[in-house]
């Protein structure tokens, strides 16, 4: 039996076109925004790009400036370089040499997009043979300050690399974690028992505050080698997460994505509720990208992370010791959370 919080609403696949309308009428107002003092940029019109050389400066009317762009109206933005060609260089050498190691994980094709390789356990790995480069990556002050900024502290819920093959087709059109219905298996593919085991509460005023995904472009991308591409503005939609499982809504979305545009180095952050998906990779050559899930501190992470291993490794890395204690600290409890613990202990 569903909800309680879901008796009163229309169930998904059997709206009509009147009511489908409505939805995306909704969207264009949503989609009409002013321009802003504390953004530098704007691609096509409205996602909102920021300088990561501002960004990880100390002011408070900029950090506004972002969280209200990203919750209130957007959902998506760009840090443009963030992180150094030669770091991205780095990840990318790195990522070739582990593509045949990860090609032997189950979970190696995305389930979602024909011609795309995932690299698994990319914090493990990188770890093992690495730990300078993740140290680098993890620390970035560009990242860590838009985390903190949209999240409180945030902690890392999941790390994977995103191959796409030249060639590689598009990605479905969806949302992300915790939900996900159409591609965790937990789900089962349906709506109906995700309407058996949460609210509507739940839903639309929890879960867009609860995670938020970071893409770092260690290659640079457009509408050429498939760049990932957004509905702006679409996680403001309540339920989408059932709705884009009506075809006629989810065929409605195909004119209302935008690719987006970045160069080697630049983070796109975008709500876990945002409608999206990986582009066509045109071109002769792969699109190679970091993806990066952030969640609360007291949030569950998609991804099972072995943080004692992990933080031992990182403790004998020369950068790691280069940092201040706070870095370390910092670093330590963005992969080992403080809960659960043994209250057999302590509280």
């Amino acid at each position: 039996m569903e909800h309680i919080s879901w008796y009163n609403l229309k169930p998904e696949k059997t709206l009509n076109e009147k009511e489908i309308d409505n939805i995306f009428t909704k969207l264009s107002e949503y989609q009409k925004l002013e321009k802003t003092y504390y953004v530098d940029s704007y691609q096509e019109n409205i996602v909102p790009v920021y300088k990561a050389e501002k960004i990880i400066l100390t002011d408070r009317n900029l950090e506004e400036d972002v969280y209200q762009r990203f919750f209130n109206d957007v959902g998506a933005c760009i840090i443009r370089g963030a992180f150094t060609e030669d770091i991205m260089e780095e990840y990318n050498t790195w990522s070739t040499k582990m593509l045949t190691e990860s090609k032997k994980d189950k979970n190696s094709r995305h389930p979602k997009q024909q011609g795309k390789f995932l690299i698994n356990d990319v914090i493990g790995r990188m770890s093992e043979n690495n730990p300078n480069l993740l140290v680098k990556i993890l620390n970035n002050p560009g990242l860590t300050k838009v985390m903190d900024i949209l999240l409180g502290f945030s902690k890392i819920g999941s790390c994977t690399g995103h191959w796409i093959e030249p060639g590689g087709d598009r990605q479905l059109s969806h949302v992300d974690y915790p939900v996900h219905i159409g591609s965790a298996p937990f789900w089962e593919n349906s709506t109906y028992k995700f309407k058996k085991l949460t609210t509507r509460y739940q839903l639309n005023k929890m879960m867009p505050y609860f995670s938020v995904q970071a893409l770092i472009a260690t290659d640079a991308m457009d509408i050429s080698n498939g760049s990932t591409e957004i509905v702006p503005c679409s996680h403001k939609i309540e339920n989408l997460d059932l709705l884009i499982h009506n075809p006629k809504v989810y065929q409605k979305f195909e004119d209302k994505f935008m690719n987006v545009s970045l160069e080697k180095g630049d983070i796109l952050f975008f709500n876990r509720g945002l409608c999206h998906r990986g582009g066509k990779n045109l071109s002769d050559n792969r699109r190679n990208s970091l993806i990066m899930q952030c969640v609360w501190l007291w949030g569950i992470g998609q991804e099972i992370i072995d943080y004692q291993n992990v933080i031992e490794r990182l403790e004998k890395s020369e950068y790691f010791k280069s940092l201040t204690t706070h870095k370390k600290e910092q670093l330590k409890l963005r992969l080992k959370h403080p809960y659960p613990i043994d209250v057999k202990n302590s509280t």
